[in-house]
């Protein structure tokens, strides 16, 4: 064989060796396995927890590892669970609304597909080609199983449609994303009036459509026939001392004004309206306090957006707007003054319906768990909503429907 035979001779192929991790919904290893399954209608399944794919000298194995396994593969996949939620955490140069839902998702997966791809190749374009075809084959397990995936150092995460979602720069390939998320089963939503899980989906077709992701699990707001929500009469009432209180509140904070100043100040409008029959008994408390502290002052000072929401379920006005800034408090105390009185204020409201109230209602509480949530994970409220305005709403409309049996103002429940 001559010099240059030698020079032509084919190059030998390289068996190229990559790995990847699919985190996803199903944390039960061999029902994800049945899913990729369903795909390729594969018989090369190794023992339960094990697959293998293969295209000519392409292959790929899988591991699937479950996380509420008590071994050492559900150790496996807790830790990789954890690690990859904490490297998204910790990325916070990364989009704030696709970091947040990308936490959302991998805290929601339950299952981690361990995955070790080959191939021979020569180099060059070939290595190219057939690295294309596999992660093809990658991303389409990745979508079947709701999931996401990385590749090598695991520092960057694709969805099933191959974009990156966020890189370690906090880079990102989508201008929105939003989680997949685990289903309601059947026999819990068989148990619950079809009314509730109407209104459920609108609220979450609604978020969904600001961007913002919220759990289906939240308990439903139920249509009780028995409750018809507040009367006209009452929320005409809570009105008036919601006004009353954070008249009361902006001359204590806002005017500086002593204690024995701002009563005189109010006293004409809680007698106008009668007010002092509606009074909570935390109200009345905290307007008998000569000496309460600035902190409470500016908390009742919020009763304003509580005022807001009532003068919109009297139909005062139709602006319920999105809870992203604060309401203009100004106006909020001109509406009021078109009505002198209870009497004319009676007169003015007409009372929407009750299963307005609940669509509301229904859509602020879920709103506020997103807004706690995040607290809870130390980040800001989704999508520039303001957390003490959706936190008010939800305590005014839930009054309003009756959600919490029909109990009192004080004891309305704020939990998410």
């Amino acid at each position: 064989m001559g010099l240059f035979d030698k020079f032509r001779k084919a190059k030998e192929p390289e068996r190229i060796r990559e790995a990847g991790l699919i985190f996803c919904l199903e944390g039960d290893p061999q029902k994800a396995l049945d899913q990729v399954d369903e795909l390729f209608h594969t018989q090369s399944r190794g023992d339960a927890c094990t697959m293998t794919l293969h295209n000519g000298d392409m292959e790929i194995a899988l591991l699937a590892h479950g996380g509420s396994e008590e071994n050492e593969r559900g150790r496996y996949a807790r830790e990789q669970l954890q690690g990859a939620w904490g490297c998204v955490y910790q990325n916070e140069g990364a989009p704030l609304e696709i970091r947040r839902n990308l936490m959302y998702h991998l805290r929601q997966c339950e299952g981690v597909f361990q995955v070790i791809f080959s191939f021979d190749s020569t180099g060059g374009k070939e290595t190219e080609e057939k690295e294309r075809q596999i992660r093809k084959i990658l991303f389409d397990i990745t979508a079947a199983l709701q999931g996401v995936i990385t590749f090598g150092n695991g520092l960057a995460f694709f969805d099933g449609q191959g974009r990156l979602i966020l890189d370690r720069e906090g880079k990102s390939g989508v201008k929105f994303y939003l989680p997949a998320e685990i289903p309601v089963p059947d026999d819990w939503k068989d148990l619950a009036l079809k009314e509730s899980l109407d209104r459920r989906d609108r609220s979450v077709v609604r978020l969904r459509e600001a961007g913002i992701y919220v759990t289906p699990w939240l308990p439903l707001l139920d249509e009780n026939e028995e409750q018809q929500g507040r009367t006209l009469e009452e929320v005409c009432g809570r009105a008036a001392a919601l006004l009353a209180v954070a008249l009361y509140s902006e001359c204590r904070v806002g005017e500086k004004m002593s204690y024995e100043e701002a009563r005189e100040f109010v006293a004409p409008i809680i007698e106008a309206y009668g007010a002092d029959e509606f009074f909570s008994p935390d109200e009345r408390k905290y307007l008998e306090d000569a000496d309460s502290t600035e902190q409470t002052q500016i908390q009742y000072a919020w009763q304003y957006e509580n005022l807001w929401v009532m003068e919109w379920a009297l139909g005062l006005t139709d602006d319920l707007f999105w809870p992203d800034r604060i309401c203009d408090v100004p106006g909020c105390a001109g509406i009021m003054q078109k009505y002198p009185d209870l009497k004319a204020l009676i007169r003015g409201g007409k009372l929407r319906s009750r299963r307005r109230l609940l669509d509301e209602a229904d859509l602020i509480y879920r709103l506020h768990w997103a807004c706690v949530d995040a607290r809870v994970m130390g980040l800001p409220a989704p999508c520039g909503v303001d957390a003490g305005v959706v936190m008010e709403r939800h305590r005014a409309l839930f009054w309003l429907a009756g959600c919490d049996g029909m109990c009192p103002w004080d004891d309305v429940d704020l939990s998410t």
